[in-house]
């Protein structure tokens, strides 16, 4: 299992939530950080502005017990390869909590009724454990309806896009508490939940599958944000994960539209990662302007009736196309209705239980008829071999065990003989004492002509068979080696 498997699975066992550690007593740094998030808004702003802040020392017995659970599960042995890295990984926490705020801001004419800042410190285990801080986001609740998810991201090396999201987005297992009465937008966990699916691979494979299949082209509301080009320069000043290199993935997901149908709202969100003190300034315009144009993106215009004779279907009437064709719908009980119907009309086919089934099963595997060929499993492998061998059942060759072979030209000698026919070495005598080098054995059966050596301080004498007669029939030496050769 990778490294960053093992720290996923170590992080979701802890089930840590900076929310419990987020009180409205500020600290100084947390004071600076939110005044420049609002400097940009002052004018804007109605009311007092409410602010959370990370703390350790104000729920100090609470981390002591996080912490003592977070060694104790440090200590299974599946963690034991990347402990040195886990252990660094849980001191980053108290400072993750203490770059962690929250400022809810209440506006005046502008598309949200406020506006919501906070930090996003995130811990990275990739190549070496660090906290990076530098990361913000502002997101609040528009009263208008988009009618489908909607992400905003980059891809390395070709311009930033709008892009729709199919399905349910991923937060990592979070639900939602739908009796909660307060907006969704300043429920802490779920905008985190949120915030983080951004990095999910499910959303960046949105992103990539638009731009490569679909060639950023075809969905209405994406093609409406495109075209404007304001929008356009305003979202590509925001700085994603790309840019910052807290990834090492090719696509960043930096912005979304999440559509809450229940009380015909958005909530749009953009996050910056610039460690720039202008990222303020240009994370709020990008949102300011996609907020604004957001309410702007024109409603599928309602499909009139068709002139002329209707399109005959059941009770629960029709479903028009874009087109203006009318297709048939069915409630569920007119599909158990029909359903009942055509059991009725069905002819009077057999039926068998499961009971059945195996009573004929057990009657078919012992019947077998009389005189029928039955194989083991032992004789059908016998079998399959034969045939592999083209239907010859030819034993497998096997090398004599009484032979030895010449020392010099490597020829097969039976038992006794004194000397090889082909190259007339002495059995038992070395290549250097023999001849200068070995002799490749002819390819024709030496029938025509005797066999020729390569020793060049050979002498012309009489040969000598295996069984110590001499012979001057080369004929007679030719039948020796054939004689030799057979296996």
């Amino acid at each position: 299992m990778s490294e960053a498997k093992l720290f996923e699975i170590f992080i979701n066992s802890l089930d840590f939530d900076v929310t419990d550690y987020l009180i409205e007593e500020l600290t100084e740094l947390q004071s600076e950080i939110v005044n420049d998030a609002t400097f940009i808004l002052k004018d804007n702003i109605v009311g007092d502005v409410k602010s959370y802040g990370g703390s350790v020392k104000k729920n100090e017995e609470k981390f002591k017990e996080f912490m003592k659970k977070a060694e104790a599960e440090l200590e299974k042995d599946k963690y034991k390869d990347i402990k040195k890295k886990l252990k660094e990984y849980l001191k980053k926490l108290s400072e993750l909590i203490i770059k962690t705020c929250v400022a809810i801001i209440p506006l005046k004419e502008l598309p949200w009724v406020d506006v919501i800042f906070r930090t996003i410190p995130r811990i990275s285990y990739h190549d070496k454990v660090q906290l990076m801080d530098n990361a913000i986001a502002y997101y609040g609740e528009i009263k208008c309806f988009v009618g489908r998810t909607t992400v905003y991201g980059k891809i390395k090396g070709q311009e930033p896009l709008f892009a729709p999201f199919t399905g349910n987005i991923d937060l990592g297992g979070y639900k939602l508490d739908e009796s909660q009465k307060e907006p969704k937008s300043h429920i802490f966990p779920y905008m985190s939940a949120i915030i983080n699916s951004l990095d999910s691979t499910i959303t960046k494979n949105q992103l990539s599958k638009y731009h490569e299949e679909f060639q950023r082209h075809g969905d209405p509301i994406c093609d409406f944000l495109m075209k404007d080009s304001d929008l356009s320069d305003s979202m590509g000043k925001i700085t994603t994960a790309i840019e910052s290199e807290r990834v090492k993935s090719d696509t960043a997901v930096c912005g979304i539209i999440v559509p809450l149908p229940s009380e015909k709202k958005s909530i749009v969100l953009i996050s910056d990662e610039s460690q720039e003190q202008s990222r303020f300034g240009n994370c709020f315009e990008a949102l300011l302007k996609l907020s604004s144009l957001s309410c702007q993106i024109p409603s599928p215009a309602p499909q009139q009736p068709i002139s002329g004779g209707q399109v005959s279907g059941p009770s629960g009437g029709g479903v028009r196309t874009p087109g203006g064709q009318e297709l048939k719908s069915w409630t569920a009980e007119e599909l158990a209705n029909e359903a009942q119907k055509r059991l009725a009309t069905q002819p009077n086919l057999p039926t068998w239980s499961e009971g059945d089934l195996h009573k004929l099963a057990e009657e078919r595997g012992s019947g077998i008829p009389e005189g029928m060929d039955v194989w083991k499993e032992e004789e059908l492998q016998d079998l399959a071999e034969k045939r592999r061998r083209g239907g010859l059942n030819i034993p497998e060759w096997k090398a004599d065990q009484d032979m030895i072979e010449c020392a010099s030209c490597g020829y097969s000698l039976r038992p006794g003989w004194k000397k090889c026919p082909v190259c007339d070495a002495l059995v038992g005598e070395s290549p250097e004492n023999g001849t200068d080098e070995p002799i490749e054995p002819s390819n024709d059966n030496g029938a025509d002509k005797p066999i020729e050596s390569s020793n060049d301080n050979k002498t012309d004498k009489p040969l000598e068979s295996p069984n110590g007669v001499q012979t001057d029939d080369p004929e007679q030496e030719a039948d020796f080696s054939e004689e030799n050769t057979d296996p």
